[in-house]
Formats: structure tokens, C-alpha cells, sequence
């Protein structure tokens, strides 16, 4: 048996689940990205710096055996230079 084997049961085990798979597929940590479950739907939240991450995230999410569904509430953190060193996120 693989650990892709197994399907957590329980709300806290499936967001146990996805943020393991979240830190060991794209090295996002629960500082990066905020996952919860409710009735196996997950919801992603946080900022990522590229539409392709946060599309990474989900279908990364979606992987986890026993998720219902995933809203992907995550944003784009913006960048803007204001002078050397020295940047904004929004």
C-alpha cells in the first residue's frame, strides 16, 4: 500500500492530507496557502506569485483521494519596485 493509497477520513485528516501534498509536490507551507475542509470541498487561500502556481496548487489539491471539490481562493501577489531593495505586495 502507497500513501497515495490511503483516503483520510474526516475533515481534519483530508486538510492534514492536502497540506502535506501542497508542501511536498510544490514546497508551499501553511504560511503560502491556507487550505480547509468542509464536507471533503477544500478551499484554497493565500498569495502566489504566477497564475500557473496557484493552477498548481489546485489541481495538486484535487489529487488528494477523498476531495470533493476545491475553490481556489487564492491571489496574485503583485509586485511593484519602489526603489532598491524595496518592493510592495498587494
Amino acid at each position: 500500500m502507497y500513501a497515495n493509497d490511503i483516503i483520510p477520513i474526516g475533515d481534519d485528516a483530508l486538510s492534514m492530507a492536502v497540506r502535506n501534498r501542497l508542501q511536498l509536490e510544490l514546497g508551499l507551507t501553511h504560511q503560502d496557502v491556507k487550505a480547509t475542509v468542509s464536507k471533503g470541498v477544500v478551499t484554497l487561500r493565500g498569495k502566489l506569485e504566477s497564475p500557473s502556481r496557484r493552477e498548481a496548487a489546485k489541481v495538486s489539491a484535487e489529487n488528494v483521494k477523498g476531495v470533493r471539490r476545491v475553490i481556489n481562493d487564492i491571489s496574485m501577489a503583485y509586485h511593484m519596485a519602489g526603489g532598491v531593495g524595496r518592493g510592495l505586495v498587494f
